[in-house]
């Protein structure tokens, strides 16, 4: 029988998964959309505005969702001079230091990400070229911190169940 740790490291990494599919899917449709832009502008002559808009919006959502997906995977891009030249004794709390700091840093930005989906909720902020409500594409600003959040705590506790 799974253990409770078991079923929520699952859940988070099963949600977290299904970030990053839809990630994907934004990129193709973004993707899909910037051509379209691009041969109606060129072979029509007949530009259209609203195109850059919300391909923007698609590539912060990929980009806020991916991340957790990327962290998941271990595949950030990082300098690992330090950890390199440490000690082995030293490794591990450099390493519960690093995701510490990270948890910070990112519970400030889901925060901060917080207060600016509300004050565009009450302020009921669209943007200018098509009218679109703009906390749509801030709330991946807190939703991807919170799965960078997720992701970070599962490397802390993997990293505290595994001996030194």
């Amino acid at each position: 029988m799974e253990s409770r740790w078991g079923k929520i490291e699952r859940a988070i990494n099963g949600i977290t998964v299904l970030g990053a599919v839809i990630g994907g899917a934004f990129t193709g449709v973004m993707t899909l959309l910037v051509g379209y832009a691009v041969l109606v502008r060129y072979l029509l002559n007949r530009p259209i505005g609203w195109s850059e808009e919300i391909s923007i919006y698609f590539m912060i959502w990929a980009v806020f969702l991916g991340a957790a997906y990327t962290l998941k995977e271990d595949a950030h891009i990082g300098v690992d001079i330090l950890m390199a030249k440490l000690p082995d004794r030293a490794k591990k709390p450099f390493f519960v230091f690093h995701g510490l700091m990270g948890i910070l840093f990112l519970s400030i930005v889901f925060y901060k990400g917080i207060g600016m989906v509300a004050f565009s909720l009450k302020l009921d902020s669209r943007s200018i070229a098509i009218d679109f409500p703009l906390f749509i594409p801030q709330l991946a600003v807190p939703v991807g911190s919170a799965l960078l959040i997720f992701q970070l705590i599962l490397k802390l506790v993997r990293a505290g169940l595994r001996k030194s």
